[in-house]
């Protein structure tokens, strides 16, 4: 998308644009919110020969009020995979289709925010899903305002704004043992939702981008000394 219309972007904005380009944090970040089964990490990383690629869009916007950045969740709806959990729109990529061209027609479709609102920034590191057996590419976005959205019921039961900052807030970051497919499993998760815990694949995603929204913070303190 051209930034022309985005005259005088975020600061935020202008790092990731750069910082996208150097290594990211990827797998350290996502062990961060890996569920864990007797202390140990069991998740599989390794995508496989027939692993299905797939695309979300981390969407970010601006918070009037507060100033604050925000990102765009969805409640997926009790009709398609993975139902009833938080995420970020996003699906399958078809055949020949690159990962931003699956991540913008998914946001048209799921909640019709459309291209011509929204700049690209780049991408976060992939993520392998084993539940699915797909490879997930983070398409991280901006726009300046986020509204007049047509929510497609069949996919999605919710959208809402979660700002970074509450991400990053110590006690809404909590950790219990879940009973998943007959194992105990110690989940960490995010209490942002009055009825559902953020967490798995997308919560991983949202912790490399919190690693490097800390980058930023720590870089605007350090020029202010």
């Amino acid at each position: 998308m051209d930034t022309k219309t985005f005259p005088e972007l975020p600061e935020f904005i202008n790092f990731l644009k750069v910082r996208l380009n150097s290594p990211l944090p990827g797998y350290k970040a996502h062990r961060e919110m890996e569920p864990m089964m007797n202390n140990k990490h069991f998740r599989q990383f390794a995508p496989k020969d027939d692993t299905k690629p797939s695309a979300i869009l981390v969407l970010l916007t601006i918070d009037k009020d507060s100033n604050e950045y925000q990102v765009l969740l969805t409640l997926r709806s009790n009709n398609i995979r993975h139902s009833g959990q938080i995420s970020c729109p996003g699906g399958f990529t078809e055949p020949g289709e690159e990962p931003v061209v699956t991540a913008l027609r998914e946001v048209r479709e799921e909640v019709g925010i459309h291209s011509d609102n929204i700049l690209i920034i780049g991408k976060l590191s992939d993520l392998y899903v084993q539940p699915s057996n797909s490879l997930i590419t983070p398409v991280l976005a901006y726009t300046e305002y986020i509204n007049d959205l047509n929510i497609n019921k069949h996919e999605v039961e919710e959208v809402f704004l979660i700002r970074l900052n509450t991400l990053l807030d110590i006690t809404v970051f909590k950790r219990e043992i879940w009973n998943l497919h007959g194992n105990d499993v110690e989940v960490p998760f995010w209490d942002i939702h009055h009825s559902t815990p953020l967490w798995g694949a997308t919560a991983m995603i949202l912790r490399e981008l919190l690693e490097i929204y800390t980058e930023f913070n720590m870089l605007k303190m350090s020029k202010l000394e």
